[in-house]
């Protein structure tokens, strides 16, 4: 059975694909996997540095005019363990720093361009299926040619890499049009078909979104927009920054994803960040490992846990749900909330997308110009200030769910007449809460227990328990924490307040002595 293939691309030069690479191997090597660590980086062989294993000095080779002095690893580097006048094979892997982990030549940083550097990753690949290992990590730099982009996509695993800098942000950006461009002309075999989708890109500009390249199509072959749509949602790009340093650059991936999603329309995933550490600097200057090394720094740590979420996506994916239950373009799909969002969820979901959608914002640079962010943000505006007008609410979410029509007859049938509603009961800072004052709350309001049960998706019958104050009937109090935080955002209350009056009143219930069978 061939090994799994992990490919790793870089968003421009020095992100730290190597590093990386380098670690993932080592990491996996030290739980017992059989690892294949290939240098497929065209710019440069440097994985076997970054691996502490020993360079040799390369005899001298007169520049070419088209290609200069590129040397390919196997001109440069010997085994630790070997003799120095031992070069190393050119194809067939040698033996790591440690037990189960080999080095290999992924041979393009040989001197060949077009055609041939797409012969050398045919051969890269044919040459991995017939290796015996568990996992293959491939270094494949940040060249993002069309060859490289092709083997990147087809890998079992796929990860890029950014560093908090605009040309790297955008350099991201780059590889997910690239990446959907591969994907979508894969696809699409019929030549007409083909030469139209060359034509949506070449309408689209410099930097086409993949949304609007499936719009264009769409236009004149419905069919084929379709395709491009299942690309869209089948490109999920797993992605991680490297050489974060401040609070920003941590938060910058989830930044990241919701831009993308935004303008492009496609699925980022955020595996995390490596923090900027000295040991790194420390282990690079000892020609050492990091994960050997300082096995307890900060970016190992970072390295261990991103390799963990890595798998997990791989096998999460399979079975994902649809992130957002809304029709696409609403203004629940703009400010990212559910149906049934509470005002205070609204607030905190428009706070959110302004910040990341602002001009001087590093995750929109490359992505949008003045005119697009501006464009974004009066999208936005008009989508809070709907949804946050009950009178304009409830006839804009009758238009766009199917079965909103039902459930506002159903609503109007149950709802109390405004003339009949009984007082609001006061409430203050100090007010303990009972399940009594909730349901004289719910009622003030003219809301049911099954309007309620409709937003927060908490059962009526424990919504009903909680009223009555049937502590027998609840669950386990981490539960019941949820439900009366969210019974309290649908009331407008304070839940942090009623969560914790309530939890105590619980809490104590349940520690009486007695049989409550």
């Amino acid at each position: 059975m061939p090994p799994t293939t992990i490919a790793i691309l870089g968003a421009k030069g020095g992100v730290g694909t190597s590093l990386f690479s380098a670690n993932l191997a080592i990491y996996l090597a030290t739980i017992g996997k059989g690892v294949i660590a290939v240098d497929a980086d065209p710019s440069g062989a440097d994985l076997h540095a970054m691996l502490g294993m020993s360079p040799r000095i390369a005899p001298y080779v007169a520049p070419t005019p088209a290609f200069g002095t590129e040397r390919s690893l196997a001109s440069l580097v010997t085994a630790l363990d070997h003799d120095a006048a031992n070069t190393l094979p050119l194809r067939e892997p040698v033996e790591g720093p440690i037990p189960s982990l080999r080095l290999m030549d992924g041979g393009l940083s040989e001197p060949h361009r077009g055609s041939a550097r797409r012969s050398s990753l045919r051969e890269l690949e044919s040459r991995l299926s017939k290796q015996d290992a568990d996992f293959a990590v491939v270094d494949l730099g940040s060249a993002a040619t069309d060859a490289a982009i092709r083997f990147w996509c087809a890998a079992d695993h796929r990860l890029a890499l950014t560093i908090p800098e605009p040309n790297a942000v955008s350099g991201l950006y780059g590889l997910v049009r690239k990446a959907f461009a591969a994907i979508a002309f894969a696809r699409v075999t019929d030549e007409r078909k083909q030469a139209a989708l060359h034509a949506a890109f070449s309408r689209a500009g410099l930097t086409p979104a993949p949304s609007d390249i499936a719009a264009l199509v769409r236009r004149e072959w419905p069919e084929l927009g379709d395709v491009l749509q299942e690309c869209m949602s089948e490109l999920e790009l797993p992605f991680i920054v490297n050489q974060a340093r401040l609070r920003a650059d941590l938060e910058l991936g989830d930044q990241i994803t919701v831009a993308a999603r935004r303008r492009y329309g496609v699925h980022l995933k955020y595996l995390g960040y490596v923090e900027h550490d000295d040991a790194v600097r420390s282990c690079s200057r000892k020609r050492r490992p990091l994960l050997l090394e300082s096995p307890g720094s900060r970016a190992s740590r970072n390295i261990e846990k991103i390799a963990r979420r890595l798998f997990a996506s791989k096998e999460a994916r399979r079975d994902r749900a649809p992130w957002r239950e809304v029709p696409p373009s609403s203004h629940h799909d703009v400010l990212e909330v559910e149906r049934g969002a509470t005002d205070e969820e609204i607030r905190r979901a428009y706070k959110r997308m302004c910040s990341v959608l602002d001009a001087e914002n590093l995750v929109t640079f490359g992505l949008f110009d003045e005119e697009g962010v501006e464009t974004a943000r009066s999208r936005i505006d008009e989508a809070y200030d709907v949804l946050l007008d009950p009178a304009r609410r409830r006839p804009y979410e009758i238009s766009v769910f199917p079965d909103a029509q039902e459930t506002q007859a159903k609503a109007e049938k149950e709802q109390v007449p405004s003339g009949e509603l009984p007082p609001a009961p006061s409430i203050t800072p100090d007010t303990e809460f009972s399940g009594a004052l909730l349901r004289a709350v719910r009622e003030s309001q003219g809301t049911s227990l099954d309007q309620i049960s409709d937003r927060t998706k908490v059962g009526t019958n424990y919504l009903r328990c909680i009223e009555e104050d049937d502590f027998d009937g609840l669950p386990a109090a981490v539960y019941v924490r949820g439900f009366v935080t969210e019974f309290a955002k649908c009331l407008r209350l304070d839940p942090e307040q009623v969560s914790q009056s309530y939890l105590r009143r619980y809490k104590a219930r349940m520690e009486e002595p007695g049989d409550r069978a």
